[in-house]
């Protein structure tokens, strides 16, 4: 008999089945294991300069491909990653009895089977699982459960997951029962908050994986989630662009010795000295010579005070103030805007778009309606290169607040995040600077005061602040995905986008790129879409169909609406794309600040596009 063949696509190590999350195969269930149980080698295979500076990490690793199998269930080769059975609490769907399952007890390849019934019969998982905020992860101890209320004194508990349909179709007619006491407790109760207060004492303080001498102290009181429930987990990825524009030797270098940790404190004197033979210079330079990666590279004193001097003090300035992904953003906001020559090799390849050669071409009852979309776009970029690498910074869980982020090496001392990378292309569209100022002098602050508020008191704390910018764009990102779907055939996941804003930097622009790993991702669809003769076709349909929904008029007038009241005029018939296309929650968006309502027009940037596009049809 044939092992089973159990493999995971390599982009899902990261998000959903990345460290913490649980992976449900068949009828079995797994939890990926920290980072430190990885069996890996060598140096970090996945780099990316900039990326690795924010997140103050020496580089990323991809998950190891499995080899081909030459048929369904054969052997693959490769190196596996750690899984956990988890829950460790099974039954069997034949004669209902339950079976705790350890780590002892496993076989490679094989499926744990019930010993009453023979190895026709598989054990599933139970449902249910105790989380609790500060990302620990534990079995329901059933065994109490069963006995809550009951004066039987049980020592051995033999237990069943017992149906009973004459309590009705709920929870209640789910039972947990011990066979030798005849004690018994359904489950309605159990999905209830600190519905597990004394049947477990406290958290245990661990993850399912880890011995109890790993435990640390913990006051949280578990709360009961299903296995698969959006708030079991909350992976946080953070995710960059290559924007390096060729292979020159030297580029390659600096970045790598920018990486070394003596490299900021020597940027921090560089003001102070005047050569690399300087003593206070000579004690960092010598470290970072001294690195055995770069010893290999050839690097001397004399190329680390070469990198020193090509590094302006404004960018040393920009490298201590990299904790948070603003300048990720502002550094591929101006590769965009300035689209660089690009070298051979480059891993990133993007130019402007032609607007005034297409408007030669345009008949005189579009020239109005053009002229309005030159006014309002400043530019349009074609990537046709395009690097992404996603890196998984750690997760959360029952909500997405940083605070109690669990690291992917559950704190040890492993100097590289998981992370995947992605070859696709996209398109960038800035706004009019100058149009955008002036929308956002005239719209009320009413219009998206519901949506604030609401933001003040949401638990996803990874959204950003409700601007009217931000909120504009966000939503003409989506309406552009939603139609580029229908125009050229990309499924609704494969597409994703990227919000460049912020007013005190001046960006205000977006990227939708290929997300899919596969090769739908870089075969020039989307570029060939984003060129003007067909790029304004698509963005003049998707105003017309943001301005009705098969919802109106609930959708255009409710102030609230969606995740936690997040979004204004907007919804799945009208607004929403795949979640994984989006990385906002599918929050903060409102259709009104596109188009206008009857009532107030002129809050939506392109409403008199839209007017002037319905009168020349």
């Amino acid at each position: 008999m044939m092992g089973i063949d159990r493999t995971v696509r390599r982009s899902q190590t990261i998000t959903p089945f990345g460290v913490g999350g649980i992976y449900d195969f068949g009828s079995e269930s797994f939890v990926g294991m920290d980072t430190s149980k990885w069996k890996v080698k060598g140096s970090p295979d996945l780099r990316l300069p900039r990326l690795e500076r924010v997140l103050k990490v020496e580089g990323f690793r991809a998950a190891p491909i499995a080899g081909r199998s030459l048929f369904p269930g054969a052997y693959r080769s490769g190196i596996s990653l750690p899984y956990f059975r988890f829950p460790s609490w099974l039954f069997c769907p034949n004669c209902r009895s339950m079976k705790q399952w350890f780590s002892r007890m496993e076989e490679e390849g094989e499926h744990p089977y019930c010993e009453v019934c023979g190895k026709k019969s598989y054990l599933v998982p139970m449902r249910f699982m105790a989380v609790c905020k500060k990302g620990h992860l534990a079995d329901i101890p059933w065994g109490i459960w069963a006995h809550i209320g009951s004066d039987k004194k049980c020592d051995n508990h033999r237990l069943q997951f017992k149906s009973e349909p004459n309590r009705g179709a709920g929870l209640q007619s789910l039972v947990i029962e011990c066979v030798n006491c005849n004690s018994k407790n359904d489950l309605e109760r159990l999905p209830f908050k600190d519905s597990l207060a004394g049947v477990m004492k406290a958290c245990p303080g661990k993850h399912p994986w880890q011995k109890s001498d790993f435990a640390e102290p913990c006051d949280q009181l578990p709360q009961v989630v299903q296995r698969g429930a959006s708030n079991a987990y909350y992976p946080i990825v953070e995710s960059a662009i290559d924007i390096r524009v060729g292979d020159k030797k030297e580029d390659s270098l600096f970045d790598l010795i920018r990486l070394h940790p003596s490299w900021q404190p020597l940027v921090d004197l560089k003001d102070h000295i005047r050569s690399h033979d300087d003593p206070t210079a000579s004690i960092f330079i010598n470290k970072i010579v001294a690195d055995d990666n770069l010893q290999k590279l050839g690097v001397t004193a004399e190329i680390v005070w070469k990198c020193l001097v090509e590094t302006g003090t404004d960018e040393g300035i920009t490298e201590s103030r990299e904790s948070n992904d603003d300048r990720l953003l502002f550094d591929e906001w101006s590769a965009f805007i300035t689209p660089p020559e690009s070298l051979p090799g480059a891993e990133f390849i993007a130019e402007r778009a032609n607007l005034e050669s297409f408007s030669e071409k345009l008949p005189k009852a579009e020239k109005a309606s053009w002229e309005e979309f030159k006014r309002l776009i400043a530019q349009i970029t074609l990537a046709k290169k395009l690097r992404i690498v996603r890196a998984l910074k750690g997760f959360t869980r029952l909500e997405p607040n940083y605070e109690n982020l669990v690291t992917p090496s559950l704190g040890s001392t492993v100097n590289w995040l998981p992370a995947n990378e992605i070859y696709g292309e996209g398109i960038f569209i800035a706004l009019d600077p100058e149009a955008l100022n002036k929308w956002e002098i005239q719209i009320s602050n009413q219009v998206l005061a519901g949506m604030r508020n609401a933001k003040k008191l949401s638990t996803l704390g990874f959204l950003p602040e409700a601007t009217d910018r931000f909120v504009l764009l966000h939503t003409l990102s989506h309406i552009l995905i939603r139609q580029l779907c229908f125009e050229c055939g990309y499924s609704s996941s494969s597409l994703s986008e990227r919000i460049y804003s912020d007013e005190k930097e001046g960006m205000a622009g977006i990227l939708i790129y290929t997300a899919s790993a596969d090769s739908e991702g870089a075969l020039g669809g989307l570029v060939k879409e984003g060129l003007p003769e067909r790029l304004y076709g698509t963005f003049k349909t998707a105003l017309f169909r943001a301005g009705w929904c098969s919802n109106d008029p609930i959708c255009s007038e409710l102030e609230q609406q969606g995740v936690q009241g997040l979004n204004k005029s907007a919804c799945h018939a009208c607004t929403l794309v795949a979640e994984t296309s989006c990385d906002h929650a599918n929050s903060l968006l409102d259709r009104s600040v596109i188009i206008g309502t009857k009532s107030a027009p002129k809050i939506g940037y392109f409403n008199h596009m839209l007017s002037l596009i319905e009168g020349s049809v």
